[in-house]
């Protein structure tokens, strides 16, 4: 069998220019992968569970692990503390990246309750090698990427609650955004680094995301400040107010 890889990437229609192209395929083994076509290649990773198809230790993922090592650590060690080398560490940052092309690529799908799983997953990696990292500058070396995570974490959530209910979706998106908004601003305040929220991509885009849901649906506010009115939350009615004198401004 010829090991070329030509007609494989001859067989992807319409890449040219385009930032990322994706597509779905039924495995030789009969399961479904996701194939991510790079420039000069393809990326092919397994739907479910690792995207490499591996079982590091038996496990899911390298991730899982240590999660698990940790646990029999800390069960043994009273007073000592738990931490990963530098060898772990590469392999989960390995992982990270791994994890990273799949939930782009479900994003593309519009696979949003994978794209959550993914997400959530990779925020817990950040979290935990944050924890137990012995280097600063590897705790760093992830966490960096969190406002970003975030960012896709609450799109997705938002997409999937528009599509589950088109009727309260709209409203329940746009809380989603604020609640995503709110996770990277502590984010910035955590690290001390207030004077960046204003130029964080990650927020600008849950803003304009959420400001194009508010544009599609007045009457949701409207319906909204007569509530907050009615139950004397005169602080919420002010913010409602603000978001409906934008919306009319820029209509």
């Amino acid at each position: 069998m010829s090991e070329d890889i030509t007609h494989i990437l001859k067989s992807w229609k319409n890449v040219s220019g385009k930032e990322i192209t994706v597509r779905m395929i039924s495995g030789d083994d009969g399961t479904p992968k996701i194939q991510m076509r790079i420039d000069m290649g393809v990326i092919q990773m397994e739907l479910d569970g690792n995207p490499s198809g591996e079982k590091p230790e038996g496990h899911e993922s390298w991730l899982q692990y240590f999660e698990h090592k940790r646990q029999e650590y800390e069960s043994g060690h009273v007073d000592d503390y738990y931490s990963l080398s530098p060898g772990d560490f590469r392999k989960l940052r390995h992982e990270g990246v791994q994890y990273y092309y799949r939930y782009l690529s479900l994003m593309e799908l519009d696979d949003f309750v994978r794209v959550v799983r993914d997400t959530d997953r990779n925020l817990r990696l950040f979290a935990f090698v944050k924890k137990f990292a012995a280097s600063e500058m590897d705790r760093w070396s992830l966490d960096q990427f969190r406002p970003y995570v975030i960012m896709m974490n609450t799109r997705a959530k938002a997409s999937l609650l528009l599509k589950e209910d088109p009727a309260q979706g709209v409203e329940k998106s746009i809380e989603m955004f604020d609640y995503g908004i709110g996770r990277i601003m502590n984010f910035y305040k955590e690290y001390g680094l207030e004077e960046e929220i204003e130029n964080s991509v990650e927020m600008s885009v849950l803003k304009a995301l959420k400001n194009e849901f508010i544009s599609s649906a007045p009457d949701t506010l409207q319906s909204k400040l007569q509530k907050a009115v009615s139950e004397e939350r005169f602080e919420d009615a002010a913010a409602i107010r603000d978001e409906l004198k934008g919306k009319r401004k820029n209509t």
